[in-house]
């Protein structure tokens, strides 16, 4: 963060400079026409056109690193990409972005929460009837008024005229209710489920996917964590972020999935094309994220999380046995050295003379 800071002060300074260099030479020229006998509203603008229009200021504030192109090098000379803060402040705005663009951001933060924000949301209850064939009427007279005298429901309604939706009474769980409805009745074919699953935005595919992720990066960081000698900052910091990138692809889903059920398509077969599409566009997505994750993870100090830097590869590249390559990355507060080989990845901490006195 103060990398950040510090990148933005100086290019604000860069502004400020030119600004008043600016002002500086217009006062001058004004100054000049004044004394030619010229009035100040005629010095002004004479002095305006002699500096030309704002064109020459701009090409000036790019020659000086005053635009957005100059804030970004800044950025890169002060190094804000190694801060162990840059990348979870990005996936955070990313994040934030996506809620924005969403058509309905609520469905999409109740989605990816799994539950209903509202509480009184969470019993509303969708009561139907599994059919045997295409002649389904929907829940019977008899049915729909037995559900109405159960004592677990309450607000017990038809629903699109066929089915029923009620709100389960505070207390009474769902496992409950579904086998309430079942002995009341004398309908095994009956099923309750819960009305939020029914509108919920289809989660599923991103959340197995990611939940296999989380699965092969618990492995990943385990393996570098016994290689770092127990740091379990490092552990966690690499738990956080992949935590956030996950929280940003699972928002990026259901931006997708609203927009893609929102598109009016001609047959099934388009829309269908559409959504395998859009999941392999997900999947490249995914991948990309990962690579960065794991990339990024693997180029910090595990003690102070900043990003290594001054890599130098030795050997010969395409030597396996004699000579083979190794790279060498170093920590800028000289915490240790970075080894990297074809077959291991080693952090080999370093202590300066005073700190062996002192432990001696």
């Amino acid at each position: 963060m103060c990398r950040a800071i510090d990148a933005l002060r100086e290019w604000m300074q860069l502004r400020a400079r030119l600004r008043d260099e600016h002002q500086f030479h217009l006062d001058r020229a004004a100054e000049e026409f004044r004394a030619l006998g010229l009035s100040s509203r005629a010095a002004n603008q004479a002095a305006r056109g002699r500096l030309g229009s704002r064109k020459n200021l701009k090409l000036a504030l790019r020659e000086l690193g005053g635009d957005w192109a100059g804030l970004l090098r800044l950025a890169l000379e002060h190094r804000v990409d190694a801060s162990p803060w840059f990348q979870p402040a990005v996936l955070i705005m990313a994040t934030m972005l996506m809620l924005f663009l969403c058509p309905a951001p609520r469905a999409a933060i109740e989605g990816i929460a799994g539950q209903p924000l509202a509480v009184a949301d969470r019993g509303a209850l969708f009561i139907s009837q599994q059919a045997r064939n295409l002649t389904y009427v929907g829940i019977t007279k008899a049915d729909f008024e037995s559900l109405q005298s159960l004592s677990g429901l309450a607000n017990v309604e038809r629903y699109l005229s066929i089915h029923a939706q009620a709100r389960a009474v505070k207390g009474t769980t769902f496992a409950a209710i579904d086998s309430q409805v079942r002995a009341k009745t004398g309908n095994p074919r009956l099923r309750v489920v819960p009305m939020f699953e029914r509108q919920a935005i289809v989660m599923g595919p991103a959340k197995a996917l990611w939940e296999f992720i989380a699965c092969c990066s618990v492995g990943f960081l385990i393996s570098f964590r016994a290689k770092f000698k127990d740091v379990y900052r490092w552990f966690s910091y690499g738990l956080a972020v992949g935590c956030l990138h996950s929280l940003a692809s699972l928002t990026v889903w259901a931006f997708a999935i609203q927009l893609w059920s929102r598109i009016t398509w001609s047959t099934d077969g388009t829309a269908l094309l559409g959504f395998l599409v859009m999941s392999m566009a997900y999947l490249g997505v995914v991948a990309l994220q990962c690579h960065l994750w794991r990339h990024d993870l693997r180029r910090r100090c595990p003690l102070c999380l900043d990003s290594l830097l001054l890599t130098v590869t030795e050997g010969t590249p395409d030597c396996f046995l004699l000579d083979p390559a190794s790279t060498e990355s170093i920590c800028a507060h000289g915490h240790g050295v970075l080894v990297e080989t074809r077959w291991s990845s080693r952090f080999r901490p370093q202590q300066s003379f005073l700190q062996l006195l002192v432990h001696g």
